[in-house]
Formats: structure tokens, C-alpha cells, sequence
């Protein structure tokens, strides 16, 4: 539960990212658990890379890395769930 209250709430959420999806976003995270996880993880990324802005250039990278990869796994399942619809 407190997950999911974080999604609603936080300024780093995927809902952010692509508010063009918002609904989608949300309805998803109410239904599957491994969406919601993932949208938690995209959080607790944003707010580390937001933390880290004096690391080093690598783990930053590194970061971001993953950053584009949670946001592409995201889009993927959205546009998975969309067409079953």
C-alpha cells in the first residue's frame, strides 16, 4: 500500500516522465504488482540520481543507464497491456 501512495504522489514517477500516459500509468500500477515495483524503482532512481550530482561521472552514467532502461521496460509493458485491451 505505501508503495503505491508513493507513485501517486511523487514528482519522480513514470506518470511524470510520459504524462501523456498518466491514466494508463496509474490503472497499471493498481493492477500489477510488478508494474507497481518497477514504478517504486524508478523513483528511488530519480531521487539517487537527483542525490548523487557529485559522484563521479561513471556511476552517474551508470544511473542513467538504468534510468533509460526501467523507462523503456515501462513503455514496453504499457504498450503490451494496451493491446490486450
Amino acid at each position: 500500500m505505501g508503495s503505491l501512495m508513493i507513485s501517486v504522489i511523487s514528482p519522480n514517477s513514470l506518470d511524470d516522465r510520459f504524462p501523456h500516459l498518466q491514466k494508463e500509468i496509474r490503472r497499471l500500477a493498481q493492477r500489477n504488482e510488478g508494474f507497481r515495483q518497477l514504478s517504486d524503482d524508478y523513483e528511488l532512481l530519480l531521487r539517487s540520481l537527483e542525490a548523487t550530482k557529485s559522484d563521479t561521472e561513471g556511476d552517474r552514467a551508470e544511473l542513467i543507464r538504468l534510468k533509460t532502461s526501467l523507462e523503456a521496460e515501462a513503455l514496453e509493458i504499457l504498450s503490451q497491456t494496451s493491446k490486450k485491451l
